[in-house]
């Protein structure tokens, strides 16, 4: 018995945790909401372990070049005419551009906790390009409280503008952002939130990709 309560004290936190994401991911924000027959088209993506959102570069009058422009890509001439949005953890983000790289200091720091995050912005010619896309109709009211979010959680410098800081290849790129990342609040908490806060039906609490796609 003694050995068994040995085995199963460092489990318990793990196990209290998935549990809780599983009840999280399962009781909704927004209940009433329902997708309009008209409006703006953005899309939820994920890799499996990490969630974004696909906007369209110009839709209901906001032109989101304006913030987030070619010119800081290093292929600056990409005909994309959409952006994908993640949040996440400045560190791990910029030490982690492919899973050889993994390191799980890297990632114990992170869930841990850090108020420095990054907003990753991939350009893209088109959804398809995106992992696993699924789309969402949203009013214009909505999308624009979306796309205010957004902007709300991306750091602006002296001149208003998101500083740049280089990607992983040609056609993406890294903006400072606010937030505080931890393994309360991940990547795909944040996706949820931005969707919550437009008024979309999401999990209360998503810790993982799963608890954020199984509702589109």
């Amino acid at each position: 018995m003694k050995l068994f309560r040995w085995v199963l004290a460092p489990l318990s936190p793990i196990l209290l945790y998935l549990v809780a994401a599983l009840i999280g991911s399962h009781v909704p924000v927004n209940s009433g909401w329902r997708e309009p027959a008209q409006g703006v088209t953005i899309y939820v993506t994920t890799n499996g372990y990490h969630t974004g959102l696909v906007l369209p570069k110009q839709a209901q009058g906001i032109d989101l070049n304006s913030f987030f422009p070619a010119k800081d890509l290093r292929d600056p001439d990409l005909d994309a005419g959409w952006l994908v949005f993640g949040w996440g953890d400045r560190a791990f983000y910029l030490n982690t551009p492919t899973w050889a790289e993994f390191r799980p200091q890297t990632a114990l720091y992170a869930f841990i906790g850090s108020s420095a995050t990054l907003i990753h912005v991939d350009h893209l010619v088109r959804p398809d390009d995106a992992y696993a896309p699924r789309p969402i109709r949203l009013t214009a009211a909505q999308y624009r409280r979306l796309v205010n979010r957004i902007l709300s959680d991306t750091q602006r410098g002296a001149n208003q503008l998101p500083i740049a800081i280089p990607g992983y290849g040609d056609h993406d790129v890294f903006y400072p952002a606010n937030g505080r990342y931890s393994v309360i609040r991940t990547c795909n908490n944040w996706t949820a939130e931005v969707l919550a806060d437009a008024g979309l039906r999401v999990g209360r609490w998503t810790p993982f990709a799963g608890g954020v796609m199984r509702w589109f």
